[in-house]
């Protein structure tokens, strides 16, 4: 017979208070994570002279007067000027739209393309092309921009969206190592049911895996979207005569570091994070990285 392990009440009050004492650190860090961006978002609606005054004078009283007359200076009336032109922010959030929404799609495509035909068709090249993405992925990437700027010059893709596209058409990084994993789990069941019923392996690609591994699909598809849209580097070096709203919005942080010139700074920066806000208030149900979806849709 087994023993049955009597856990005594001072064992219990012991596991409660230290629950209870992980409970309000958490809380008080979360609360510290949310003061300063409910500070931003004050900020940007601050009357700049009175913001100035305030923090340079011990006399001055809080500034309580709000406007938004920041946001439309950090995104209507700003121009990006650049050998290329001059630039509008609406010029710039379409730059920026096409820019991240077809990264995004190509990053998540491909490794997700890749990974099936490794993960779903054994033979052996599958578990070397498995190695070679690890070997990869440990590799020090500093080296790669000066290549990928080379190529893309020789085969005339530079400065331009589809340039950028087809660097973005690899398998190489950890969306490959996800979505192998992800397919490797669905039972193979599902796949000979489909082929007993007559459906090719595209039909069986289309309308009984990718269906099951779909919400993996959006989480990677976001976190991809939030890096691209984020980026003002790589746009900036590749493709200079399509800026996009991240580069603009850097060059107007680098303007000016008075005190009078940050409410609409951070207003710019707000403005910046709320395609994202919009995009995950949209896609927040699909953010579960689930393996099964209760059954399959034909």
């Amino acid at each position: 017979m087994k023993k049955l392990k009597i856990i005594s009440p001072q064992i219990k009050e012991k596991k409660s208070i230290l629950s209870i004492a992980i409970f309000v650190i958490l809380v008080v860090y979360v609360l510290a994570l949310f003061i300063p961006i409910i500070w931003a978002i004050y900020s940007s609606f601050n009357d700049p002279s009175a913001y100035d005054e305030f923090y340079l004078s011990a006399d001055a009283s809080f500034p309580t007067k709000l406007t938004f007359e920041n946001f439309k200076i950090a995104l209507v009336d700003f121009r990006l000027d650049k050998s290329e032109g001059q630039f509008t922010f609406a010029q710039m959030i379409v730059n920026s739209l096409i820019y991240t929404f077809g990264s995004a799609f190509f990053y998540t495509l491909t490794p997700c393309l890749v990974a099936y035909c490794a993960a779903r068709f054994k033979f052996k090249f599958s578990k070397i092309l498995y190695a070679f993405v690890i070997i990869t992925m440990a590799l020090p990437i500093v080296g790669t921009m000066p290549s990928e700027w080379a190529m893309l010059k020789a085969l005339h893709l530079d400065d331009s969206f589809f340039g950028m596209f087809v660097l973005r058409m690899n398998f190489l990084s950890i969306n490959f190592l996800i979505f192998h994993a992800q397919f490797e789990m669905i039972p193979m069941t599902y796949s000979e049911a489909a082929k007993v019923d007559g459906a090719s392996n595209f039909r069986i690609m289309i309308t009984v895996i990718f269906p099951q591994a779909f919400p993996t699909m959006v989480t990677i598809f976001l976190l991809s979207f939030l890096t691209f849209w984020n980026d003002y580097q790589i746009p900036r070096v590749y493709m200079p005569s399509y800026p996009t709203v991240s580069e603009g919005l850097w060059t107007f942080g680098q303007m000016s570091l008075d005190f009078e010139a940050a409410p609409i700074k951070l207003a710019g920066f707000i403005g910046l994070t709320l395609p994202i806000v919009i995009t995950f208030a949209f896609l927040n149900r699909f953010l579960k990285l689930n393996v099964s979806t209760g059954g399959i849709k034909g």
